[in-house]
């Protein structure tokens, strides 16, 4: 009987959960942020906090400390709720904080240390990060802020230090890496969407695809420097950015083969005219992607630039002088 092998497939990260969850800003403009991220801390508190009361739950007396110090009432109410969260927070609240581009998250032992006057680098008390802070979900996807919604990055604005989160539910999901059942609908309709445009792009003739051709690159920053319509020879549009003076050649098809786009290359490489080229094409005869990059052409807007000088590629037969590809000096006459 033939040997078998068992394989142990690891199971799905447990997700999180906790009891609440709080934003915390860690030193003012995130002076604390590297202390804490290094030595798994969550620290709080400067001189003027005292340690003794709040250690004894005397609430009262810290919010008359902070008065006597000459705290608006307000104030002092303000800096005793925060003192109460750090100080009782369980281990099962979640912690939250805004940095380096990311959410950051952990959860922390419930014991303070107290580490005496607080500096430029560091807070005067800590609670032990239980694992580390984390910027990503618990599948590993990077928690950047420019993936969540402002209802939950608004806080990294809070003007004060702690703060309960209110959208808890919606950064649950986020860090346990759950699909937002409103976005994934979005987003399959943009994909029909998609697929619906294709179709009718398919449909348009050459004057109009070559109109909405132009009109894209208007709106990616290229500038049109000739007439539409082949005025010059192999070239439909000659664009340029204004900001750089960049010059790329455009030819515009409704259909190409391999061949089409090997011809138009070579020529337009002879011509010298622009500095990059492009091959707008919505019903190509091949995998355009592919044999581009496969031959050393980076495709799309700005890219396969060329430039004069000796072929460095030993195997081609052309004699030096004609264009290489400015990317590593990739031979661009090559068959």
């Amino acid at each position: 009987m033939a040997g078998s092998h068992n394989q142990q497939l690891s199971a799905p990260p447990e997700p999180v959960r906790a009891s609440r969850i709080q934003y915390i800003k860690l030193g003012a403009g995130g002076a604390w942020e590297a202390s804490c991220f290094a030595n798994d801390r969550i620290e709080w508190g400067i001189d003027s906090d005292p340690h003794d009361l709040p250690m004894a739950e005397n609430w009262t007396a810290l919010r008359e400390h902070y008065t006597s110090v000459g705290f608006a009432p307000s104030t002092a109410s303000g800096y005793v709720t925060e003192a109460r969260v750090f100080y009782e927070g369980a281990a099962d609240v979640l912690w939250i904080t805004f940095s380096r581009g990311h959410l950051w998250w952990t959860f922390a032992e419930p014991e303070v240390h107290y580490l005496g006057a607080a500096g430029d680098t560091a807070g005067s008390r800590y609670r032990t990060a239980i694992g580390g802070w984390k910027n990503c979900d618990i599948h590993g996807a990077p928690l950047s802020i420019d993936r969540l919604s402002t209802r939950l990055t608004k806080l990294a604005s809070y003007p004060r230090t702690i703060c309960a989160v209110k959208e808890a539910e919606l950064c649950l999901r986020y860090i346990n890496g759950e699909e937002d059942g409103d976005a994934a609908a979005v987003q399959a309709s943009r994909e029909q969407l998609e697929q619906g445009l294709e179709t009718l792009i398919k449909r348009l003739n050459w004057d109009d695809f070559e109109l909405l051709s132009d009109l894209i690159l208007a709106r990616s920053g290229w500038r049109r420097i000739s007439s539409l319509g082949g005025i010059l020879k192999d070239i439909d549009l000659l664009v340029e950015q204004p900001l750089t003076g960049q010059r790329m050649a455009v030819q515009v098809k409704s259909a190409a083969t391999k061949e089409t786009f090997l011809d138009y290359r070579t020529r337009l490489i002879e011509q010298g005219v622009a500095d990059s080229m492009l091959l707008v094409c919505h019903s190509p005869s091949f995998d355009f992607a592919v044999s581009v990059r496969a031959r050393g052409v980076i495709s799309g807007v700005g890219d396969g630039v060329f430039r004069g000088g000796a072929c460095p590629t030993p195997e081609c037969g052309v004699a030096g002088g004609h264009r290489v590809h400015r990317y590593g000096g990739v031979c661009t006459l090559q068959p």
